[in-house]
């Protein structure tokens, strides 16, 4: 078994109307029409070390319902054309957005793109009549993601521990993923 804290969060100051300028050759442009072999794939490739497997073992029918959901959006970040990260975010409430997915490529983390396409991001998510983001990371994810999200305005609402098996045990991820993370870790 594996063992995680989860923090939720939420964000519920619109954006400052500062101009939002993408860094050189960056674009940060929402996507429609992904199939399910895609998602996986950017999933994985994006979060195989901070273990993100909830969603790719999901039958393909309940998957592809998911992301074909009008309230779920993609956007995706490129840097001279080549894949750098993307977010899957969806309207969780008549007043809310939540963010189910914010990663970056692993060539890419610590370039400061994070930091711009979370900016982008919340120019994105925030519409009339919108009161919140949320999101939740865990400590499986990258060391910084919490004082990440707390520098872009969200503020923890509450913590849990869960438990799982081990994705890397069972054969959904490699057993060689998330080195840092020891197999079967507990809380």
């Amino acid at each position: 078994m594996l063992s995680w804290r989860v923090t939720y969060m939420e964000r519920t100051e619109p954006p400052d109307n500062r101009a939002l300028s993408a860094p050189a050759k960056t674009s940060f442009t929402q996507e429609t029409g992904i199939s399910v072999s895609t998602y996986r794939k950017k999933v994985l490739q994006v979060g195989e070390d901070w273990l993100w497997w909830e969603r790719v073992v999901l039958d393909d029918d309940e998957l592809r319902q998911s992301i074909e959901d009008a309230g779920t959006e993609f956007h995706f970040l490129r840097v001279a054309g080549k894949f750098a990260g993307f977010v899957e975010h969806y309207k969780s409430a008549e007043d809310a957005r939540a963010i189910r997915y914010f990663g970056l490529m692993p060539d890419f983390i610590g370039c400061g793109l994070g930091g711009y396409m979370m900016r982008a991001l919340i120019f994105a998510a925030w519409r009339p009549g919108l009161k919140r983001i949320t999101l939740d990371t865990c400590d499986l994810d990258h060391p910084g993601a919490l004082g990440f999200y707390h520098h872009h305005g969200f503020v923890k609402t509450r913590s849990e521990v869960l438990e799982a098996e081990d994705p890397r045990e069972i054969g959904i991820l490699r057993r060689d993923a998330a080195p840092h993370i020891p197999l079967n870790r507990k809380l």
